[in-house]
């Protein structure tokens, strides 16, 4: 009950007219500031100190000097003024969500482009939040998004027609990934039928290319036995550049690799190579933050100049 007292007796403005008399070395200099009486301020601070029961100013000549009693008083209300400022600037930051979390599954074919476009774009805008990028398949990430788990997707493959909105862009075409020293390594393009016989590496069925690859295999009946399967996208290039098989990927996908001299990238010849296709998903009912629907434009963006960058090449 007395500590309730005395914090009542401790008002923001008192502290103020006391913060302002240490500042400017007098009252009436702090009233001329602040711009009420002096006998407004010395009223307050007298009440203040009537309240603490201990003095806060002690004259030195002509001017007033505050007491340890009143340092830490001032020190206290300095604090004050400091945490509201901050307080003000994360409520600002909410208010336009310059902070806060976006969520969103991402291909593994496709983490590299993201990563070194979209995600430089969204983070340089929108330093302070917080994005959470996982990978998997398409159903899980369907239905993780129908929950409200995940924000949005970036899928690669046959999509079907689930209740999302989603946009779609040209991906093709999938191609024969080989190292520069591979006997087709010359190849312009690669048919089936040349790829049947050779040792081939898969990815795991939920995979998108994958099941463009068995669609395109089973279109001209063929049945060929992989080499290899494997859940990861870096290990499946890590065996073509070791020469341990043939992998898949789209141009786009692996054109850093390419670039850098380390596969080959062999167009199959087939339709279906070359009308690929990749998606950027969101639930039709989920109301975006500024910041979510930001990373969609930026991605939507991306997504359409690299579509058409590669029909003009």
């Amino acid at each position: 009950m007395v500590q309730q007292r005395m914090d009542q007796g401790i008002t923001e403005h008192r502290l103020a007219y006391l913060y302002e008399v240490a500042l400017h070395g007098g009252v009436r200099a702090a009233a001329e500031s602040v711009g009420v009486n002096p006998s407004a301020i010395s009223r307050q601070i007298a009440l203040l100190e009537r309240h603490l029961q201990i003095p806060l100013l002690e004259k030195q000549g002509r001017n007033v000097a505050v007491t340890q009693a009143g340092k830490l008083l001032i020190e206290h209300h300095r604090e004050m003024l400091y945490r509201r400022r901050q307080l003000a600037e994360t409520l600002q930051d909410m208010r336009h969500l310059r902070r806060g979390s976006v969520s969103l599954r991402v291909g593994q074919g496709m983490i590299s482009e993201f990563v070194e476009g979209p995600l430089q774009q969204f983070s340089a805008d929108y330093p302070d939040v917080f994005v959470d990028i996982h990978s998997g398949n398409m159903s899980e990430t369907i239905n993780m998004m129908l929950r409200g788990k995940v924000d949005m997707a970036i899928s690669f493959g046959p999509l079907g027609d689930p209740p999302v909105m989603v946009r779609s862009f040209n991906r093709g075409p999938i191609c024969a990934i080989v190292p520069p020293h591979h006997a087709l390594a010359g190849l312009e393009a690669i048919t089936l039928e040349t790829l049947a016989p050779q040792r081939l590496i898969f990815m795991a069925e939920q995979f998108g290319i994958q099941q463009y690859i068995n669609e395109m295999f089973s279109s001209q009946r063929l049945a060929p036995l992989p080499a290899y399967q494997c859940n990861h996208f870096s290990t499946a290039i890590a065996l073509a550049i070791s020469g341990l098989g043939i992998a898949f990927m789209t141009r786009q996908s692996a054109r850093p690799l390419v670039d850098r001299g380390d596969i080959v990238a062999i167009p199959v010849e087939h339709p279906l190579s070359h009308t690929a296709t990749c998606h950027l998903i969101r639930s039709q009912g989920r109301r975006f933050t500024p910041a979510a629907e930001h990373l969609w434009k930026v991605l939507a963006s991306s997504m359409q100049s690299q579509s058409a960058g590669k029909h003009r090449a």
